[in-house]
């Protein structure tokens, strides 16, 4: 392994790619992608709502999770309702209202030339609330070095990875190249999607939230190569899930030097990997239409309502959900969460599988 930084070599920025090793890769992508795309197309625009904000609702939380915020879902998904105009949104928490803000104008605009001011403006909105532990440069590029470091300081330190540039002009100079080939690209979309974010994380612009603002880029240039302004499938909840291979393959490429066909590869299987499961997740959401709307008018209380949005848009949808579950997230006795379940039981609604304990309540087939 060259013990340089990517960025010092010679070649800088200039990345290669075996197209020879990606091409079959990037098929298989596209392959998974296309019926998703055609049957998202087929949606009524109340279907296409419901599903992207499950969509959404994935890659927040996500997204979070990789940066190691635990987030409240159902704020979460009351503010991704709010923005998509579904009935049930509710006023959420100020966090979740503009990163939500953000991912959408970044995919609506998916078509349009990426810039700085844009950029620097879904920092600002990314950072409506300052950190309190550290004092960093909002709206705006860093002034300093940036280094990822894990261990503690004067001691066993391990240097993960050290960003280009000292000073904010350098790091204005490094953007201009990023989005000089960003808005002309002539590479193959999904394979530009890859390149992005690796290069964006890299020159790690910003003092905080650029593992954030990276895949935005991503999701960005993954909405302009299925060619729609929604989000069909999550890539962050795929990275969240293999996040060791992910900080391994990037801290070996950015001391590599500028071959990234591991890394396109890795984040073309994740593509694929991430729209087959839509694909359930799509066939989840045309059952949760048709279960709404055939209990319109049947009167849930608030918990069981609650409940019933747990199994339609969680994979609870396949596990089903114990009593004692359904207790902690309702926050209410166990008493009433019992009256609640055989309510719905005798309504039709629910069925209950296993004996004692280990009873579990599953969505009846609808």
């Amino acid at each position: 392994m060259d013990d340089k930084w990517i960025w010092e070599a010679s070649t800088w920025p200039n990345f290669t790619v075996d197209n020879e090793r990606v091409m079959a890769h990037l098929t298989d992508a596209i392959r998974a992608v296309s019926p998703l795309v055609e049957l998202a197309r087929r949606l009524t625009d109340a279907q296409r709502a419901s599903f992207e904000s499950q969509v959404v609702l994935d890659e927040t939380l996500s997204t979070s999770s990789i940066e190691k915020e635990v987030l409240d879902r159902d704020s979460v998904r009351s503010s991704i309702a709010r923005h998509l105009g579904l009935p049930d949104a509710k006023v959420g928490d100020k966090r979740y209202e503009t990163f939500t803000k953000v991912y959408f104008e970044s995919i609506r605009t998916a078509q349009q030339n990426l810039t700085a001011e844009t950029l620097k403006g879904w920092h600002q909105m990314l950072f409506i609330e300052k950190p309190v532990l550290k004092e960093i440069t909002i709206g705006d590029y860093r002034n300093d070095e940036m280094s990822v470091v894990s261990g503690h300081f004067g001691r066993k330190e391990v240097v993960h990875f050290k960003a280009p540039c000292s000073d904010k002009h350098c790091v204005h100079q490094e953007m201009h190249q990023f989005f000089e080939w960003l808005n002309a690209s002539h590479h193959a979309s999904y394979i530009r999607a890859a390149i992005a974010k690796f290069w964006f994380v890299t020159i790690h612009p910003f003092d905080d939230g650029n593992g954030r603002l990276s895949r935005i880029i991503a999701e960005r240039c993954l909405a302009e190569a299925d060619q729609t302004d929604m989000r069909l499938y999550s890539i962050s909840t795929e990275i969240e899930q293999r996040k060791s291979e992910y900080y391994e393959l990037l801290e070996v490429h950015q001391k590599g030097n500028g071959d990234l066909t591991d890394w396109v590869v890795w984040f073309l299987d994740r593509v694929q990997d991430a729209a087959k499961k839509s694909r359930a997740l799509l066939n989840q959401v045309l059952l949760a239409t048709q279960f709404w709307d055939r209990h319109r008018e049947t009167p849930f209380n608030e918990r069981q309502r609650k409940l019933l949005i747990r199994l339609l848009e969680t994979t609870d949808f396949e596990k089903g959900i114990a009593r004692r579950k359904y207790k902690n997230l309702v926050s209410t006795s166990d008493a009433t969460a019992a009256r609640d379940l055989l309510s719905l039981v005798e309504m039709g609604i629910l069925k209950s599988e296993g004996k004692g304990r280990s009873v579990k309540y599953f969505i009846e087939s609808l």
